[in-house]
């Protein structure tokens, strides 16, 4: 088990002031959840709320960083909480939406779906003639809840987006969609919109569920590589933008669904969210390994930042900064004006790579030693974790930048 007063020895020395750059955040304090978390904190009445894979929703106070409370789901939890209205609302792997009291961690009430799974399918990435589909290690999320308007809603496995009473729990209305629903609607006014496992964005009527309109984007079907919406929509103004695995970020109109223009992300999955300021976008790239800021309007390109790997994480904005979080345990800071460096930082596991999962002189993954070997994608994966992989999106929260590892720190930058 580690200690975290050695973690946090070495971690200072990982931070990489640059010159002329803005000051440098530096690692305050660590907490040790002992568990995976793809879930991103969410701060609320003084309080950090984050869920784990062990099944237990942690409340911190923010003043101490002790606990406050904690709540075993039954299950892991593969969603970020929403807050509102002093409850708590997570959605656990066996497929139950919990409601907690935001003070105690008293459960208020739950709601079951019909059952939670990672995305699978027959010949997935080419691998052949199986007798059952193949499992997407790239499927980390369960849907995240967002609460309006005395609703919660949220996407399930089983292909429905709910609507939930939020004081109750009892369904107001549920809409079918063609596919597996993971990542977390957005809701702008009376109009909630999502995308789903069969390539579309829906829009729908918040209060009765209808649709409004349907976006497909491409879908390839033989290795069901490039397909699926996986990314959480951004609806800032009359604009939603969404990436796609179909290696499309798109600006779509939010009355219509009309596209305006979309990135071509060269053949690489948008899985991050994306975050925006008065005329930029920015968001994260896959394969290509990119942090992208794009002009709102035209799409066109201000910048295009080498990550060196995957980033998953949506980006955050804190004044005229962008920060963002890789796969290989790097944090980083950059000006949201043109996308030069500021600041970076990376988990003392990162830099020590005891796996050998990192070229040297590159930077990158070396992807002969992740999937060329006898080990399977998902155990590749849980190597990549094991080096602090940030695949939760960080916080900004009173001058802090919080951020939590894919094998469960939370880790408080100020």
């Amino acid at each position: 088990m580690r200690i975290l007063t050695t973690l946090l020895a070495l971690a200072l020395a990982c931070a990489a002031p640059l010159a002329g750059a803005a000051a440098p955040l530096k690692l305050e304090h660590a907490i040790e959840l002992r568990a995976q978390a793809v879930s991103s904190p969410v701060i609320a009445n003084g309080k950090l709320y984050i869920g784990a894979e062990d099944g237990n929703l942690y409340a911190f106070d923010l003043a101490s960083r002790k606990v406050a409370w904690l709540y075993h789901a039954g299950a892991g939890i593969g969603s970020t909480p929403a807050v509102a209205e002093g409850t708590i609302y997570v959605l656990a792997r066996d497929g139950r939406l919990h409601a907690v009291d935001a003070q105690t961690g008293v459960l208020r009430w739950e709601f079951a779906t019909q059952g939670e799974a990672r995305f699978a399918a027959y010949g997935l990435y080419g691998s052949g003639k199986k007798a059952a589909p193949t499992t997407d290690p790239w499927d980390f999320w369960l849907s995240s809840p967002v609460v309006g308007d005395g609703r919660v809603y949220f996407g399930s496995s089983d292909e429905r987006l709910y609507a939930l009473d939020a004081k109750t729990g009892i369904v107001q209305w549920a809409f079918k969609s063609g596919g597996m629903i993971h990542a977390a609607p957005a809701l702008s006014g009376k109009t909630l919109v999502f995308g789903s496992w069969d390539g579309a964005v829906y829009a729908l009527d918040a209060g009765s569920g209808k649709q409004l309109w349907r976006y497909q984007t491409e879908t390839e079907q033989k290795t069901s590589t490039l397909f699926g919406v996986q990314a959480p929509p951004l609806v800032d103004g009359d604009t939603v933008y969404i990436g796609s695995r179909d290696a499309y970020f798109y600006a779509l109109d939010l009355a219509s669904g009309k596209m305006k223009w979309r990135y071509n992300g060269k053949g690489s999955w948008v899985i991050s969210g994306a975050v925006a300021d008065a005329r930029h976008v920015y968001f994260g790239t896959s394969d290509t390994n990119l942090l992208v800021g794009l002009e709102k309007r035209t799409g066109q390109p201000l910048f295009e930042h080498d990550t060196k790997v995957w980033t998953y994480a949506t980006p955050v904005l804190a004044g005229g900064t962008v920060y963002g979080a890789s796969m290989r345990g790097e944090l980083f800071a950059l000006d949201a004006a043109n996308g030069r460096l500021q600041w970076a930082w990376r988990t003392p596991e990162s830099l020590a790579d005891d796996f050998g999962l990192l070229d040297a002189k590159s930077g990158k993954f070396d992807s002969k030693r992740l999937f060329e070997g006898p080990q399977s994608m998902l155990a590749s994966i849980e190597h990549v974790k094991r080096l602090g992989a940030f695949i939760s999106t960080p916080a900004w929260h009173d001058g802090q930048l919080i951020a939590v590892t894919a094998d469960g720190r939370i880790l408080f930058f100020r």
